[in-house]
């Protein structure tokens, strides 16, 4: 249910979190103890559960949504290959696949997600005129590997926009949104925003997860020193408020208000200090229902409107 709606949302700083999903006691007693005593290994573990995403099994509705599409392989300039899915109001093995183009929008999932989280938005928008592309990120769906992070799903975002031209909107989801932003601030060519419960701040996420799972802060931090170091950059440079001086697109935002990953007031911090961010507000749907609410989605085509051809 949608509760509130605003272009230039008024912040009201909360001090109370969103709602924590706890790790069971005896995870924390681990986790805790390890954090006292062995905080390198801590660090370690840490780490590596927060670059692993887990796999779900595929639910029918899902891959039901996957079969309706045209599938193919693309690799990326790491090497590696990913599943890319599309939608078009055209009957399978008709005609050339860029025999007649048409404005695309890309659906980008977030951390642990699959493009069939995202389909649900396929028939929507392939009924207003666009062609729907989807891919499953390196580590998740059917796409191979085990690692992924903020700045690996960058890479792949910005890479399959790359192949598939300049986009006529983004619709994106938690980590995917948040990969989006940076991928724009690096050149990606988008016009319009979707963005469903977004991850606007990744050391924030890093902090809460630690919280949950029992590990102290100062592994936390450590954490987040390692992965920097990784990867060679800094979380400040991920952060969706330090990349919106480098953005122009207008966005709708769209986030819960019990959401237990994304707090409200960060979604609320980055649409205050984002010119033509549009922010709607609802209760009930939490982190992932969002992307198969018949509200939502038609809340999205709506702000997406109709298309204008290339």
């Amino acid at each position: 249910m949608v509760t509130a709606v605003s272009a230039r949302p008024t912040v009201v700083r909360r001090s109370v979190a969103a709602p924590r999903r706890q790790a069971p006691k005896w995870m924390q007693r681990i986790t805790g103890t390890l954090s006292f005593c062995a905080p390198s290994v801590a660090t370690r573990l840490l780490a590596y559960l927060f670059t692993r995403p887990r796999r779900q099994k595929l639910p029918r509705h899902e891959r039901d949504w996957l079969l309706a599409a045209r599938a193919r392989p693309i690799r990326l300039s790491t090497g590696e290959l990913v599943p890319l899915y599309e939608w078009r109001d055209q009957a399978p093995g008709q005609g050339v696949l860029d025999d007649a183009p048409l404005p695309t929008v890309l659906l980008v999932h977030g951390f642990g997600g699959r493009a069939g989280q995202m389909a649900g938005f396929a028939a929507p928008l392939v009924a207003a005129g666009y062609r729907v592309v989807a891919f499953d990120a390196p580590a998740h769906g059917a796409a191979a590997g085990r690692r992924s992070s903020l700045p690996e799903m960058r890479l792949a975002v910005q890479e399959v926009a790359a192949q598939l031209g300049p986009l006529a909107g983004v619709v994106a989801h938690s980590n995917g949104a948040a990969a989006v932003l940076v991928a724009l601030s690096r050149g990606m060519q988008a016009q319009r925003l979707a963005f469903l419960a977004p991850m606007p701040d990744v050391e924030g996420f890093l902090q809460r997860l630690a919280a949950q799972l029992g590990f102290s802060q100062r592994v936390a931090k450590a954490t987040q020193q390692r992965i920097e170091a990784r990867y060679g950059l800094p979380f400040s440079a991920l952060k969706a408020v330090n990349l919106l001086p480098q953005l122009s697109q207008t966005a709708l935002i769209l986030q819960d208000h019990d959401d237990p990953i994304v707090p409200l007031a960060e979604i609320e911090d980055l649409a205050q200090h984002w010119p033509g961010a549009r922010l709607q507000v609802t209760r009930g749907l939490g982190h992932n229902r969002l992307l198969r609410d018949a509200a939502s989605i038609a809340g999205v085509v709506s702000y997406l409107g109709a298309p204008q051809q290339p």
